[in-house]
């Protein structure tokens, strides 16, 4: 085990490592206001930034809010104070961070509000993504929580957290939360929250495993208290055993959502093959698949559709939406030249 704790930390871990990475990770004195007021500013400015990434559905500036973000200094707190049996620093973490989410909730509503009355999140791609996590957002999870105990514990690839951030959603998911609150949206809001919470204790159980691996328990100079930090792991395992069985769900209605798109499309194509009319696009909204064809003159019998669909769209409903299209003609060209030639 030491030969594994000095293989991943690079050297020994001892006192002085400990005091390092206590000073990056836990809320304490003689600067706790100093940190709390900077880690309330950049939330604040985190949230905000995020919020209105969200709002504008633009990717760069989402991951923006994932850089500024230091949201994830608690958690990784909370791992360390686990891993070395401080009480004290746990609670100091617990209580950092459960303010954190609030604030972070609390600015997505607020700013939330200022959006156009007409605003539909469902047409919202930055949104819509938050909502529905899957196994795969709780795999990259727990590869994060790992690349960050080992960034935090190790001074020679500390210059990485900003990457650790960005591959994290930590602060989004939690200003998401908001915006689909103010917008009355609260099963979506539902999806969401639960996207947060599997990278929030993702991450916890990883970081508290990689800590204890790297030898920070047998470093500390607290006085130990292995039942209780076994209690706490344990409970970390048995949320995130918890969490899976959702995403699990979700994630199997993200797939059977997938295909019932893509089935549908394909039996579309060939129904209004050699009509005047072709196939514009499918998705799912609950459990019917909207289809949308665009075309002039009669459609094809509609019962040759529903026979290829048959057994194909795991229960769901189909609605076929023809659009009529036309064609509008403008002689601008013309008209500037007349205009032109008469001012001459």
């Amino acid at each position: 085990m030491s030969s594994l704790a000095d293989l991943l930390h690079g050297g020994a871990t001892d006192a002085s490592e400990i005091a390092r990475v206590r000073d990056v990770l836990i809320f304490e004195p003689p600067d706790l206001r100093k940190r709390l007021v900077r880690f309330g500013a950049l939330l604040i400015l985190a949230s905000a930034i995020a919020t209105y990434g969200l709002l504008g559905d633009s990717v760069a500036t989402v991951i923006g809010a994932m850089i500024v973000a230091p949201l994830m200094l608690p958690i990784m707190g909370l791992a360390f104070a686990i891993s070395i049996g401080d009480r004290k620093a746990i609670v100091s973490s617990i209580l950092v961070g459960v303010a954190g989410m609030v604030t972070a909730v609390a600015v997505g509503f607020i700013l939330g509000q200022t959006a156009s009355s007409a605003f539909d999140p469902t047409n919202n791609a930055q949104i819509m993504a938050r909502t529905a996590p899957r196994l795969v957002d709780l795999a990259a999870a727990l590869a994060t929580g790992l690349a960050g105990a080992f960034a935090i514990g190790r001074k020679d690839v500390s210059d990485t957290l900003p990457g650790v951030a960005i591959a994290i959603s930590l602060v989004p998911p939690l200003t998401n939360v908001g915006i689909l609150l103010s917008a009355g949206r609260a099963d979506l809001a539902l999806g969401s929250l639960l996207l947060f919470v599997t990278n929030y204790f993702a991450i916890l159980i990883t970081g508290t495993l990689v800590f204890g691996l790297m030898g920070y328990p047998g470093a500390s100079m607290v006085p130990k208290s292995v039942r209780g930090r076994r209690v706490a792991v344990a409970l970390i395992v048995v949320m995130v055993i918890l969490i899976a069985i959702p995403l699990g769900l979700t994630g199997r209605q993200v797939g059977q959502a997938n295909l019932a798109e893509s089935r549908a499309a394909q039996a579309t194509k060939a129904w209004v093959e050699g009509t005047g009319y072709k196939y514009v696009s499918a998705d799912v909204r609950g459990q019917t698949v909207n289809v949308v064809i665009t075309g002039t003159g009669d459609l094809p019998p509609e019962q040759s559709l529903e026979e290829s669909l048959v057994g194909q769209l795991y229960g769901m409903d189909v609605q076929v939406h023809a659009v009529p299209s036309q064609t509008l003609e403008f002689q601008t060209g013309a008209s500037s030249g007349a205009d032109s030639g008469a001012g001459g």
